[in-house]
């Protein structure tokens, strides 16, 4: 008889254990279904000289909200470098990213840690001025480089691709990746991220034009 009691409790709690935790698993799985499908979309408009970063968050282990953060304070120098070839570097300022949301912008600064290296910083690979010329007749390409973030440098390769306007050229694309690929632990709010937690997939958006590039000229 105590046994069977016994019995009856496991099975009632076990009952009871998986209709807690079934539907935070469950929750966790399409958290993890939405961070890797976001719908493509155009982030940046046609003509402006901008970065952004794209990610989302869950509230409530439930809402899942799209997060953007864009900067247009954005500076790009051509440099020459050895054996006759060119590389171009781009500059942002961590503290110039908007994302229409103070406290958060504020968190970005201490995740990308600005205090120790307040801008980021993307160093393309040098090529011949035949491989830019090349890249451009194609109208796109891929352009490797290193990230550096954080006081640290990370492998970065882009599919780029290229459009003229008018009297500029312009180069776009997005860049999908991850918070840890820069050694960045994706951000959560509460007991594992049962306020608010973004997974560990991030967007990164580009339009930049060549009117705006410093030292152009040594390209042409």
């Amino acid at each position: 008889m105590l046994k069977r009691r016994f019995t009856i409790k496991r099975r009632t709690y076990f009952v009871l254990k998986t209709s807690v935790i079934a539907p935070f698993l469950f929750f966790s799985l399409v958290s993890a279904v939405f961070a890797t499908s976001l719908p493509s979309r155009q982030v940046l408009q046609q003509g402006s000289h901008c970065v952004a970063w794209r990610t989302t968050k869950t509230l409530a282990l439930v809402s899942q909200h799209e997060v953007v953060g864009v900067s247009c304070q954005v500076s790009v120098t051509a440099k020459s470098a050895a054996g006759e070839k060119y590389s171009a570097t781009v500059s942002i300022p961590i503290n110039s990213f908007n994302s229409q949301e103070a406290d958060r912008d504020k968190e970005v600064l201490k995740i990308l840690k600005a205090s120790v290296q307040p801008n980021l910083l993307f160093t393309t690979q040098a090529f011949s001025k035949a491989q830019w010329e090349a890249l451009l007749a194609k109208g796109q390409g891929t352009v490797k480089g290193r990230l550096a973030v954080g006081g640290r440098s990370f492998p970065l390769a882009a599919i780029v691709k290229i459009r003229k306007n008018g009297g500029s050229i312009e180069v776009y694309g997005t860049i999908r990746t991850r918070f840890t690929a820069f050694g960045i632990q994706p951000p959560e709010v509460g007991p594992g991220g049962a306020i608010a937690k973004v997974p560990d997939y991030l967007e990164l958006h580009f339009n930049l034009t060549s009117d705006k590039v410093q030292n152009y000229g040594i390209v042409k």
